[in-house]
């Protein structure tokens, strides 16, 4: 079986991270994968570096006919049987490519959690029944999908996955680079500087924690984006400088997880399944996170991990801190949870197999 993955863009964030990791299971030993994007980025040199073939289909829009007939094309002489696609712009050219005789099953993984249009809506109703299968990757996804007109009969839940055991031990080490003492807690968040992170938002709810606290604490905002400038103005605005530090981006995040006391989410728009949730949660970090997407199935399905609070409610978002902070036997007892959680229902392994179920 070889199973071609379709992507637009082939950067560095979650979505690619679930690519890579599947291609890294499967290929060549239970099937052969490939990729196939439109905008480079590094997740091309990745794939190549597992000896896996890249492909590469200008798409311009879900209608494009051109890059529906040249992946019809590409499909027939290497032999794909399955194309997974990754978002409706992917999927939508993938099904057009079945149409130009491509010959294969497309199976579509839904990385959104956003009401669509109407239009759109529309469209869905006529588009996704001819899926193979449509992947939501929590129940919440799958509830906004049917809204959207899916096709309820091909949509399954398969949550993503995290290798518990590939996480770094706890060791504070890393936190001497920003001149962090031992008796703060860390509080640390891994996402791209966007307006959709809500990170504006959370600096307002340090803001409010600090009035509530004498406790010393620091927010660590690990990635880069095109917000990093407004952020700095934020921080600056609200004196955080003390309190916030923007680390940029960082190769070692995994080390930093492990060095940190609590995990923040504040995203206000799309949030399927993090992948840095599932990562803190490996290294034993409970979880404060807004209520959107997949968030509040990672805090509190089988066993409470973490606490949710209201998009835009500093204050709400403040006083879930300031529990778990004052808290060690609570911060103690949802890491413990959350890392049983991502060994067992959240595993990679369980998620690979039952993505493959659907190849197969």
């Amino acid at each position: 079986m070889k199973v071609l993955y379709l992507i637009n863009y082939a950067g560095n964030a979650g979505t690619e991270k679930y690519v890579e990791n599947l291609i890294r299971a499967y290929h060549p030993s239970r099937c052969r994968c490939g990729l196939c994007y439109n905008l480079e980025g590094p997740l091309v040199e990745r794939v190549k570096a597992l000896g896996a073939p890249v492909h590469r289909v200008e798409m311009k829009n879900p209608f494009d006919l051109a890059a529906a007939k040249q992946l019809a094309t590409l499909c027939r002489e290497e032999g794909y049987d399955v194309i997974h696609a990754q978002y409706p712009r992917e999927n939508y050219i993938a099904l057009l490519a079945r149409r130009f005789g491509s010959g294969v099953r497309v199976v579509f993984t839904a990385h959104l959690t956003i009401e669509q249009p109407l239009p759109w809506r529309l469209l869905n109703r006529v588009m996704t029944p001819e899926d193979h299968r449509i992947v939501a990757l929590c129940p919440e996804g799958a509830e906004v999908l049917a809204r959207n007109g899916v096709s309820k009969a091909q949509t399954v839940t398969i949550f993503n996955g995290i290798d518990a055991s590939a996480m770094p031990p706890r060791d504070r080490a890393p936190l001497a680079e920003f001149g962090i003492g031992e008796d703060e807690l860390v509080l640390i968040t891994l996402a791209r500087l966007a307006p959709e992170k809500g990170l504006l938002f959370l600096c307002d709810a340090a803001a409010r924690l600090r009035e509530k606290t004498p406790l010393p604490f620091r927010v660590l905002l690990v990635g880069e984006g095109e917000q990093e400038g407004e952020l700095r103005e934020k921080i600056r605005a609200l004196s955080l400088e003390d309190r916030v530090i923007l680390t940029g981006f960082r190769s070692d995040t995994g080390r930093l997880l492990a060095a940190s006391d609590l995990y923040l989410n504040s995203s206000g728009r799309n949030e399927a399944m993090s992948f840095a949730i599932l990562e803190a949660m490996a290294c034993r970090l409970p979880l404060v996170a807004t209520d959107v997407g997949g968030n509040r199935t990672l805090a509190e399905l089988e066993g409470q991990s973490g606490l949710i609070a209201p998009y835009g409610d500093a204050e709400a978002y403040s006083d879930a801190l300031l529990r778990l902070m004052t808290d060690s036997g609570l911060r103690r007892s949802l890491g413990e949870t959350a890392y049983q959680k991502a060994l067992g229902v959240f595993s990679l392994e369980r998620s690979l197999n039952r993505t493959f179920d659907i190849y197969a």
